[in-house]
Parts: C-alpha cells; sequence; structure tokens
C-alpha cells in the first residue's frame, strides 16, 4: 500500500478591512445633535426648492424666448 500524501492545512480566512473612526458631528449650539436638529432641515430644503424654482423658472423662461 502507497503511504497517503500529506494534507496541507486550510488557508487562514483573510482579515476584514479596518473600519474607519467616524467622528461624530459635534452638537449644535443648541444642543441637539445634528441629525435631529429639524430647524436645519427645513432650512436647507426650502433653499434648495426656491433656488430650483427660480433657476427652473428662468431656464424656462429662455427656451421659450429663444423658441418663440
Amino acid at each position: 500500500r502507497a503511504p497517503a500524501a500529506p494534507r496541507l492545512a486550510p488557508l487562514p480566512a483573510p482579515a476584514p478591512a479596518p473600519v474607519p473612526a467616524t467622528k461624530p458631528s459635534p452638537p449644535t449650539r443648541s444642543g441637539i445633535p445634528p441629525w435631529y436638529d429639524l430647524d436645519a432641515k427645513w432650512d436647507a430644503c426650502l433653499d434648495l426648492s426656491i433656488r430650483r424654482v427660480a433657476y427652473s423658472s428662468l431656464a424656462g423662461a429662455f427656451g421659450g424666448l429663444i423658441l418663440f
């Protein structure tokens, strides 16, 4: 009988990639964490909405003028 081939040890599992440490956002002056600060969210929402309405109105007026 022939001798059995030597068994190889299984390869170790690769180490997981290190997770970068995330620095939490500092609280606002009112002490409310940024993800709960609804005033800031509403301000950003209104600012973005007003800009989009103004820019699209100008683009529409310019497009209408070109087509006229």
